[in-house]
């Protein structure tokens, strides 16, 4: 993992508000020993790794965002105007130019992307780009920005001027941490996609109900999918699933079956964890059947092609505990292959330790850590990629991919992503950044 580093040089300056001025800092954000504040300065036709600003609306927006910078994933669409001014850095404004960069939680840590920002008219032009995104464990995220927030709050003390908008909001914030009720409201707030206190207090009493039922880890996965399919805050669609039938299995394996990798990125822990579970299986790189994948989970094949999707489109796909074994699983992808995709996320998500008992499995298209983790373990498990290249033979094409998606029972999607992420091939498009910046 990452660490970010946030420090300010403080300068003198006679402009500005009271705030502002007493905040004038040669300001440099760093990850690890990349300075996402290189920058060209124009005017002075110099090149620095801290940039002239005020540390005061940096903090400001820090504060303001606190709840949904560290809890809001990435929505499945574009984001709109109001996720972007809590996610972009250049959103702290107040007249300075700011680096490109974005930071977006996925539930374990905070994922950053930076790009390079060349605007012709701008008299700071920032140089530096990630070429990859960088995790910062979301304590290790939270402790730096507490840091810099806590720095320029001294700032202001030591200029007379305690009691600032800051001062106020911070305190908010760290009352609200400490009282478990308080920040159990704040994040799940925040996973809604609303500021605090913003979410309608009758749906926000609705979807925490929903906690007691089927969890807090996988509330934090169903809430926010949900919301942004533009369903309703209050959750009620938990209900729907709750009611609905379902394929009954009862797994023949336990989290405990295979030894886990308990670091790393997800889709290192679920890689491991997928040929962990295929030596078990003593099938190391051959296709899984149908028939062993739901003996895995306990089912019977016959009831899983029988299984007829409820009418709509579902943004989550859940299984519920019947007992202490059994659970029902309520898929929501039509398509044989889509559904076995999905059954394979399932028996990833199974595996995974948890101290939670009973809890149901979710499964959407959101890009948390555990969704990140299913993905990367069903293409493993049912493609490893050993074997896909293997079949491959070099062969890149839209007709040999297309033959290794039909060996495999898998789809052309799945053999895509696994060679894009294994660098077997290339996207032509994605300037270093996790969606258009330019919309």
């Amino acid at each position: 993992m990452a660490e970010l580093r946030i420090n300010a040089k403080w300068m003198a300056s006679t402009s500005g508000e009271p705030e502002v001025m007493a905040t004038a800092a040669w300001v440099d954000m760093y990850v690890d020993n990349i300075s996402l504040t290189r920058n060209q300065d124009i005017w002075a036709e110099t090149v620095r790794d801290n940039v002239f600003v005020s540390a005061y609306p940096l903090a400001m927006w820090f504060a303001s965002s606190w709840w949904r910078l560290n809890h809001e994933p990435l929505p499945t669409q574009q984001p709109g105007h109001d996720w972007r001014m809590v996610h972009e850095l250049g959103a702290a404004n107040h007249g300075f130019v700011w680096p490109r960069v974005v930071f977006i939680p996925d539930g374990e840590a905070i994922n950053v992307w930076a790009g390079a920002s060349m605007t012709p008219e701008q008299s700071v032009q920032y140089l530096q780009a990630l070429e990859v995104p960088r995790m910062i464990t979301l304590s290790g995220f939270q402790q730096s920005v507490e840091r810099f927030i806590h720095s320029v709050l001294a700032r202001l003390d030591a200029k007379g001027l305690a009691g600032s908008n800051l001062a106020q909001l911070w305190a908010l914030v760290q009352e609200d941490s400490a009282h478990p009720e308080a920040l159990r409201r704040r994040k799940l707030e925040a996973e809604l996609g609303f500021d605090p206190e913003e979410c309608p207090e009758q749906a926000l009493d609705a979807a925490l109900v929903w906690g007691s039922q089927v969890g807090d880890a996988a509330l934090s996965e169903l809430a926010p999918a949900i919301a942004a399919s533009g369903a309703s805050p209050d959750l009620a669609l938990i209900g729907q699933l709750a009611s609905a039938g379902g394929i009954v299995g009862n797994p023949d394996i336990s989290p405990d079956s295979i030894d886990h990798l308990d670091h790393g990125a997800p889709w290192e822990r679920a890689i491991h964890d997928a040929r962990a579970l295929r030596h078990k299986m003593g099938n190391v790189s051959d296709p899984v059947p149908d028939r062993s994948l739901h003996d895995l989970l306990g089912m019977s094949s016959e009831a899983a092609a029988n299984w007829s999707v409820p009418a709509g489109r579902s943004p989550v796909a859940v299984a519920i505990p019947l007992n202490d074994h059994q659970l029902k699983f309520v898929p929501r992808r039509r398509n044989p292959v889509g559904r076995r995709f999905e059954l394979a996320r399932f028996l990833g998500e199974y595996l995974r330790p948890s101290t939670h008992e009973a809890r149901w499995l979710a499964s959407t298209d959101l890009s948390t850590f555990r969704q990140k983790y299913q993905r990367a373990f069903a293409a493993e498990f049912l493609c490893p990629i050993d074997s896909l290249t293997s079949f491959l033979g070099g062969d890149f094409s839209s007709y040999a991919i297309e033959e290794a998606a039909a060996k495999f029972d898998v789809s052309e999607q799945t053999i895509t992503n696994l060679l894009l992420n294994n660098g077997y091939i290339h996207q032509t498009w994605t300037e270093g950044m996790p969606y258009r910046m330019a919309a």
